[in-house]
């Protein structure tokens, strides 16, 4: 191997590296993890257990999102995303509860980097009263 290809590599491994490091998670070289992720609720309704309400079904969603070399960035990994995909699961249901929350990320070298966002949790028919 050549000198200037030895330093090419060099370059793409530290830019990659600083960008793992940006971003807070993982190996400078190879990603692939499941990190729990968080979800605060803001709300302020409280629903009593099954009088309130009508359980429909434990419903799953994804959203996704790409990095390239820190620069240019894709996608919707967000809670939101996910919870309306998990969601158009169940077209009756008028809540999520019970929610769960991952986040898988998966780097090579930080020039590529591929976030997922799973949200799981029990789709609910609210009861009118």
């Amino acid at each position: 191997m050549s000198v200037r290809i030895i330093r090419n590599f060099l370059i793409v491994a530290a830019a990659g590296a600083s960008i793992s490091c940006a971003v807070g998670m993982g190996g400078a070289l190879y990603t692939d993890m499941t990190l729990p992720g968080t979800l605060a609720s803001v709300s302020s309704y409280t629903i009593t257990p099954e009088s309130d309400f009508e359980s429909l079904a434990f419903v799953e969603g994804k959203a996704s999102g790409e990095i390239i070399l820190g620069l240019i960035a894709t996608g919707d990994f967000g809670y939101g995303a996910a919870i309306e995909n998990a969601m158009k699961q169940c077209p009756n249901a008028t809540r999520l509860i019970d929610i769960t929350v991952d986040k898988k990320v998966k780097s090579i070298l930080g020039v590529y980097t591929k976030i997922t966002t799973t949200v799981r949790g029990r789709a609910i028919r609210l009861k009118k009263k």
